[in-house]
């Protein structure tokens, strides 16, 4: 039993020993595995900062009501394209256009009043201020000097003839009432006819002592009033310089233009017209239905003219400024490729989960049927370019102790030489000194998992390990 072990174990080693030597020959007649390689080359090296955004028109509008009422018309709809000062809506303004109309009209009374203040007073205006002024004074004079004598005796006659006929129409009475011959209707007559008779006394009377008495101090008041106003308005109609009442008059004309200017301005507002040219975005209303208030009534958007906005962190914008080129990257669309350019920088920035960004805008240079406001994409700034560089691949760069190390090829041999980097893109770098044109560099192949990069030596467990 164990003689049969130890010859099965000698067997296994046989085998493992012929695997080995044959494995090790055919390593040993192999070559040794080419080290990836690049010519050094003089090119463009171009620097870019990579941001995502949404493409926006350039120019858009966002239009609403001044004025509360209801849509009457509306003369667009999403999608059709519009020009500058187009109508695009209006609201039912039937009151308002009322309302100018009598604004226009009381314009129109002003400039008359204007134009006959310019002019002057007639002649016969002054003629009849004169005479107003006579008369006022006529009636203040009569009141002044007390009641008329023959006045008097007038209303002392008046009542004396009212009593008579008061006694007359008692006695008829009287005469009626013992009349065995008179009906009641007679006797009713006879006692108004008394009635009406003492009736007319009372006021001749009255009259009487009112004539005795003279005028009361109110209406002495009245009459003076009424003579200053008569003298009053002789006297502005006599003013030999109307400046006042010409300037007063045009200031009244001018008011009555603003007025008119206002209620134009209100019936302008009730119309939605396109400050731009462009294309209607959105339509939000309805014909016979109330403008709205929260939301916006009708957008537009110059879709000719695109523009992206996108957010850079504080440490890259300083590298970007206006008139930089750009490329635009649709993602619905990644083989598409668009010029752009930028054309602003904010003055200021925002923060945004403690990072300060600045917006930077790039505008679309050229567009394609798929690009759609709207669009998410990626944009690429070329922040920086050298012309005719030097260019090494950055793979191919070594750090070490600080500085920056290559492996050029020397024939069959290879030798590690220190460089000086300049500028530095996604994958190429400018060499400053170190390398010349024409020079052949190892380039490591990356590793999976690997933080860095290196260069496989000739053997198959690496250098020197079998000899």
């Amino acid at each position: 039993m164990k003689g049969r072990v130890r010859w099965l174990l000698g067997g296994l080693l046989f085998l493992t020993l012929i695997g080995a030597g044959a494995f090790f020959t055919q390593a040993r007649g192999r070559s040794p595995a080419l080290p990836e390689t690049a010519t050094i080359r003089r090119g463009t090296l171009r620097i870019t900062l990579s941001a995502a955004g949404k493409i926006r028109p350039r120019a858009q509008a966002v239009l609403n009501f001044a004025t509360a009422g209801t849509v009457a018309e509306i003369f667009v709809r999403e999608g059709e394209a519009v020009r500058k000062g187009q109508s695009l809506a209006r609201l039912d303004a039937t009151d308002l256009e009322l309302a100018v109309r009598q604004a226009e009209v009381a314009y129109l009374t002003q400039q008359v009043v204007y134009s006959q203040t310019v002019q002057g007073p007639k002649p016969e205006e002054l003629a009849a201020a004169r005479a107003a002024v006579r008369s006022a004074q006529a009636a203040l004079r009569a009141l002044e000097q007390g009641p008329d004598p023959t006045d008097l005796e007038i209303a002392r006659l008046n009542y004396e003839v009212a009593k008579n006929n008061l006694w007359q129409a008692q006695l008829s009475r009287d005469k009626t009432a013992g009349s065995p011959t008179a009906s009641s209707v007679d006797l009713e007559l006879a006692q108004a006819r008394v009635g009406q008779a003492e009736l007319q006394a009372e006021v001749s009377r009255l009259q009487y002592e009112k004539a005795q008495s003279g005028p009361t101090e109110q209406q002495l008041k009245a009459a003076e009033a009424a003579l200053a106003q008569a003298r009053a308005n002789l006297t502005r109609l006599q003013v030999q310089d109307p400046s006042l009442d010409v300037q007063l008059a045009q200031y009244q004309v001018q008011q009555a233009e603003i007025a008119v200017r206002q209620l134009e301005l209100r019936l302008e507002q009730a119309r939605l017209v396109a400050p731009i040219d462009g294309v209607v975005t959105a339509v939000n209303l309805v014909e016979g239905s109330p403008a709205p208030a929260g939301t916006p009534a009708i957008t537009l958007g110059d879709l000719n003219h695109l523009e992206v906005v996108v957010n850079l962190p504080e440490v890259d914008v300083a590298q970007v400024a206006p008139g930089q080129e750009a490329v635009i990257i649709p993602e619905a669309t990644p083989d598409t490729r668009l010029k752009g350019k930028v054309i602003s920088v904010a003055p200021m920035g925002f923060q945004i989960q403690g990072v300060v960004n600045f917006p930077v805008t790039i505008a679309l240079e050229e567009n394609a049927p798929s690009v759609r406001a709207g669009m998410t994409v990626q944009v690429q700034i070329a922040v920086a370019r050298r012309e005719n560089a030097l260019l090494v691949p950055r793979r191919a760069l070594i750090a070490r102790g600080g500085q920056t190390f290559v492996t050029v090829m020397r024939g069959d041999q290879t030798e590690t030489v220190p460089v000086r980097i300049g500028m530095r893109g996604d994958t190429m770098a400018e060499v400053l000194e170190g390398l010349q044109e024409g020079d052949v560099v190892v380039v490591p192949a990356a590793q999976a998992g690997a933080s860095g990069t290196r260069v496989p030596g000739p053997g198959f467990f690496g250098p020197g390990f079998f000899r």
